[in-house]
């Protein structure tokens, strides 16, 4: 399920996974995720936490980023 070269197609994958296991539950969803995540090695864990601050701007704000 993951591919630590591309770690934008393993958070998807691990999103879609957890959306089939668990539906329109949000907080089982993310609870999936981020268990999957800590199990991943710790290079591939800074990958995606990288990649995940890149996409939300890294400070928290409400912005789209362009």
């Amino acid at each position: 399920m993951t591919d630590p070269s591309n770690p934008m197609a393993t958070i998807i994958a691990l999103c879609a996974e957890g959306a089939r296991r668990f539906g329109d539950d949000p907080r089982a969803i993310a609870s999936f995720v981020e268990n999957e995540i800590a199990r991943l090695s710790e290079r591939e864990q800074r990958q995606l936490k990288e990649q995940l601050t890149l996409l939300t701007d890294g400070g928290g704000s409400q912005k789209p980023i362009m």
